[in-house]
């Protein structure tokens, strides 16, 4: 399912886009907007997995200098599995 979406972008930007519709490089306008967004997105979801890692690091450092943390074997023990 596709969604419909109105965007004003300058004149100039515009131009260019349809240079490389032309030259082949997209098959139409739409698709040029569509893999740039592609391409956004990914780049933002790293960025957001990244600092969810390095938060979920951090609580893990805390919890481990507070002796908070299980061993394998202390695991074992309790039913528990990596």
């Amino acid at each position: 399912m596709n969604t419909r979406v109105n965007v004003n972008i300058p004149e100039a930007l515009f131009n260019k886009s349809q240079a490389l519709v032309e030259k082949g490089f997209f098959s139409n306008f739409s698709e040029l907007v569509r893999d740039g967004i592609r391409e956004k997105v990914k780049e933002y979801d790293n960025i957001i997995v990244n600092e969810n890692e390095k938060k979920l690091f951090t609580m893990l450092k805390k919890a481990n200098e507070k002796g908070e943390l299980l061993t394998e074997d202390e695991m074992k023990k309790h039913g528990l599995k990596l």
